[in-house]
């Protein structure tokens, strides 16, 4: 019996994607009790052949163009066997059986929503991966980089415990199969905070989301990004107002989109004098300049 389907969505990281695989099998449990599919977003990089070269059993779904994360990971939802779903990102690495005690723990608890693991960098640090549901005030400061003044943004962490929370990261989430599909799974709208978005929209049907530090994923952070740095910087803007959008009022919404002119603006400009000609630069100025484009002249974002 399939307990556990762990999903996958690969652009472009071969180099991670198949370490990562690797390391799911190799500390996780008996291999009868879980599947692994991956969803290639259209990768040029031979992924698609290595992972088929290394693990022939595994299920792959290629896509003939990079229809995104959220996408992806709906596209295999509805392949999937498994009671939960884990969804993972490429660039991560397991150090532990944590799809065992995910489970476990999870089997526990009456109306779970969505349960997270600590994420930790290669060198042991714990990343942000649980947050509140974003306010006006918390993101507008968190966009101009004052997350110094961002006391209501994020729980504390210093103290790693069992906690409810309103959200957990989509680099490494567990969820029922059934919850997910009630839920019509990830916003295909959003190309960022797709998971803060599921995790809120089932806190409100009365689920409860849980940080569960008790096991940890090593995660590289942002790899697949890197591969696509424009649509990165500008899909992490705009799909802020999209959850607006969906979320708070008008009133706010419009806010939020005055806040991210001025701010593009700046962007460009201090980007166009530092450093012009480095191509990571040129490549974040167009990022800002589709959002200014996306605020000013579509008027469904």
């Amino acid at each position: 019996m399939i307990d556990i389907s762990v999903i996958i969505v690969n652009y472009n990281v071969k180099e991670y994607i198949i370490s990562c695989i690797e390391s799911i099998y190799k500390n996780a449990p008996p291999k009868n009790s879980f599947e692994i599919i991956v969803v290639d977003n259209n990768s040029i990089d031979n992924s698609v052949k290595s992972i088929r070269i290394n693990f022939p059993d595994i299920l792959i779904i290629e896509n003939e163009q990079n229809y995104g994360f959220s996408n992806g990971v709906n596209q295999a939802a509805k392949k999937a066997i498994g009671n939960f779903l884990f969804i993972l990102n490429p660039d991560t690495l397991f150090v532990e059986d944590s799809l065992s005690k995910l489970i476990s723990f999870t089997k526990k608890k009456d109306s779970i929503g969505a349960v997270g693991p600590s994420i930790v960098t290669k060198s042991g640090r714990t990343q942000q991966s649980f947050w509140r549901k974003p306010t006006l005030l918390n993101t507008i400061l968190s966009i101009y980089h004052f997350d110094y003044l961002n006391y209501k943004k994020n729980y504390k962490y210093h103290d790693l415990k069992i906690m409810n929370v309103d959200s957990v990261s989509g680099g490494a989430l567990l969820i029922s199969s059934k919850i997910f599909k009630s839920l019509n799974g990830f916003n295909t709208n959003l190309f960022w905070m797709e998971d803060i978005d599921l995790c809120y929209r089932a806190q409100k049907i009365g689920y409860i989301n849980y940080f569960f530090p008790e096991t940890k994923i090593v995660h590289f952070q942002g790899k697949s990004a890197e591969k696509n740095l424009v649509y990165a910087t500008s899909n992490q803007l705009i799909s802020k107002i999209k959850f607006f959008k969906i979320h708070n009022s008008i009133i706010e919404v419009y806010i939020l989109k005055a806040a991210m002119l001025v701010l593009s603006i700046v962007k460009i400009v201090l980007l166009s004098f530092l450093s012009p000609f480095k191509s990571k630069n040129r490549k974040k100025i167009a990022g800002y300049a589709l959002v200014i484009h996306s605020i000013i002249f579509d008027f469904n974002n």
